[in-house]
């Protein structure tokens, strides 16, 4: 019986350290740091940010003062964030009074990889570049697609995926960031204000 309970023991532990390894190495391939921040709250403003886009222009916050702001967190090498293009360069010609701002926070995408993404994809609105992917850590966006708007008062409105697609090319059913941006664009709460976001990791510096 003794030995029976070791051997038990023994395999735990095995099962344990497997399981630990197993997150470590998810983790390193998610490209997931350990420094960026916890999800920020609905109804709260977004930390302040100055970035450059892939054109050599500045995009600080303030810019957007009292209009509705979608920042999509994005990847050119990510097909998931490639397969949501068209449907979030929908919504930027359906709600031409919203402003949109993609931000790129991977470490391994330079700018004239951003430039030849929007002009092959057609997107309508710029990509700016994270250094260090610390705006990333800041909001605590961790995959591309990932959607933070903004309402016209400064505070988050809406946070998590564009809809409810399960592959790069799906057919979704559910289209949260369009219902989020139509009760803003009609002066109505959002009801659905939090999604997870499904993608590709960041791949971040550290």
């Amino acid at each position: 019986m003794m030995k029976l309970v070791i051997r038990m023991s023994v395999a735990v532990l095995a099962v344990a350290a497997t399981l630990s390894l197993g997150y470590v190495v998810l983790e390193k391939e998610l490209g997931l740091g350990k420094a960026y921040a916890a999800a920020l709250e609905i109804g709260k403003p977004l930390p302040d940010f100055a970035l450059t886009d892939s054109t050599g222009k500045e995009h600080k916050l303030a810019d957007y003062k009292g209009k509705v702001l979608v920042i999509n967190f994005s990847s050119p090498n990510c097909p998931f964030s490639k397969g949501a293009d068209a449907a979030i360069n929908a919504l930027a010609e359906k709600y031409k009074d919203a402003a949109f701002l993609g931000i790129d926070s991977n470490k391994n995408v330079t700018a004239d990889d951003l430039n030849k993404h929007i002009a092959a994809s057609k997107q309508p609105y710029p990509i700016a570049k994270d250094p260090e992917n610390k705006y990333a850590d800041a909001v605590g966006a961790k995959v591309t697609p990932e959607l933070f708007i903004v309402g016209k008062d400064g505070n988050l409105a809406y946070h998590g995926a564009p809809d409810n697609r399960t592959s790069p090319d799906g057919e979704p059913t559910e289209q949260y960031a369009d219902a989020a941006l139509k009760a803003l664009s009609e002066g109505k709460p959002v009801e659905k204000t939090e999604v997870s976001a499904w993608g590709c990791g960041i791949k971040r510096v550290k």
